[in-house]
């Protein structure tokens, strides 16, 4: 039997020990602001996903090489406001894709589409940093919206301008398009919460006008936060720090730790105790909703437990 348990405790503690260097994942969340459909904040796009969900069919994908489930000639990609640029070999199957009949639309003003624009005959002009009312053209409707820290765009056909300056235009690619727009912010949730939701939201569906809209969610920045079980393992060493603490110091303040965390112990542990606290939390309860107090808080009857459980513990001992 020795042996046994023996071995058994080894086993636990080695097992603790392994334990103790875990890292366990418990929340994954977006980093920053980013203009992405799991994102509720100001700079997400979660209002325009609620909304796309009445008009469209709307697809969510991670990688290009999944785009060839949908058809090209009813379904647009959405890439707006990328972390990371996608892979080499995912632009171009994006832009066999649009070849045979798909439809992009490019919302950024940062470089990391510039892969993709490059293969286009297009690219970005310098950036502006401040809020302008912009006019664009599509389907022989004209918008007025808010553009908000964005880029003019060179090549293909302008249809957006700010200023005269034009800040989207489409590109012919085979039997499709690409649509590449200088703000990512177009279609975030501060404006579709704004008194400017109505515009943003018509432009949106005349830009997202197939059937199928698919948004890219791939190569997003996110934060993990861990959890290490580390923490419950050191439990018991502390615990018996304190013991030692308070027991092995052979010294009258040792003593005064020792009665001071006996007295601790017994007024968190012992039924009068635990009794006492319920009784306390019903007083505060009736004070807390405007009920008149009855008699003073269990504070004394608290201590008097406890000391008196602590007598009747010395009492044992001495017996």
């Amino acid at each position: 039997m020795v042996p046994s348990r023996v071995l058994a405790l080894s086993l636990v503690a080695l097992w603790l020990a392994l334990l103790s260097t875990a890292q366990i994942p418990l929340v994954q969340s977006l980093m920053g602001d980013p203009p992405s459909l799991h994102n509720r904040g100001d700079g997400g796009l979660s209002e325009l996903l609620s909304a796309m969900t009445v008009y469209r069919r709307v697809k969510v994908i991670a990688n290009l090489d999944d785009l060839w489930q949908y058809d090209p000639g009813s379904s647009v990609l959405v890439l707006s406001g990328l972390d990371s640029p996608p892979a080499e070999r995912e632009v171009l199957q994006a832009l066999r894709w649009v070849e045979s009949g798909g439809k992009i639309l490019v919302l950024d003003e940062y470089e990391t589409p510039k892969p993709l624009l490059a293969r286009l005959g297009a690219s970005f002009g310098p950036l502006v940093a401040e809020i302008s009312v912009g006019e664009c053209r599509v389907g022989g409707s004209e918008y007025q919206v808010l553009f908000n820290v964005y880029r003019g765009v060179d090549g293909g056909t302008p249809i957006c301008w700010v200023g005269g300056t034009p800040v989207a235009a489409q590109v012919s690619l085979g039997s499709g398009s690409v649509v590449v727009l200088g703000d990512s912010s177009l279609l975030i949730n501060e404006l579709m919460r704004s008194r400017y939701r109505q515009a943003h939201l018509l432009l949106a569906l005349a830009l997202l006008d197939r059937g199928t809209v698919v948004f890219y969610e791939g190569g997003r920045r996110t934060a993990v936060a861990l959890f290490s079980p580390g923490v419950l393992v050191k439990v018991p060493y502390y615990l018996g720090r304190l013991a030692s603490y308070a027991l092995l110091e052979d010294s009258p303040a040792g003593a005064v730790r020792l009665v001071a965390v006996g007295l601790l112990i017994l007024a968190l542990t012992s039924p009068r105790s635990l009794e006492a606290l319920a009784e306390l939390q019903r007083h505060v309860s009736r004070y807390k909703y405007g009920r008149r107090r009855e008699g003073r808080p269990a504070v004394d009857a608290l201590f008097k437990g406890s000391v008196r459980a602590w007598i009747e513990w010395v009492e044992r001992l001495g017996r």
